[in-house]
């Protein structure tokens, strides 16, 4: 399992309270389990923490710091709800502009 971060959500707080959190600022730790770069101008990273069920246990980071699947990140930053970017790009929760930091 993964530790949640001081003062953060687990992947599974963020989904459960997201109607609270909307427009907030948000700090995670997960693992990176996807990484896609430069798409319309962002890195596109999806974390992981072990928790959440299917559907909620996968959270969509948009930040200009790169990583790997794999590492260990926390991430800040503002969690937006029902984005669509276009392209297929659609998103019920997703957390915007964060600062990433790579833990290992």
């Amino acid at each position: 399992g993964i530790e949640k971060a001081e003062g953060g959500q687990t992947v599974a707080e963020i989904f459960g309270n997201k109607s609270d959190l909307k427009g907030k600022q948000v700090t995670v730790r997960g693992k990176v389990v996807k990484f896609n770069p430069e798409i319309m101008g962002k890195n596109w990273i999806h974390l992981q923490d072990g928790t959440g069920e299917t559907g909620s246990n996968d959270l969509t980071v948009t930040t200009d710091t790169t990583a790997e699947v794999g590492d260990t990140v926390v991430a800040t930053g503002t969690l937006s709800l029902d984005k669509d970017f276009g392209y297929g790009y659609q998103y019920d929760v997703i957390v915007e502009d964060a600062q990433v930091t790579v833990e290992n």
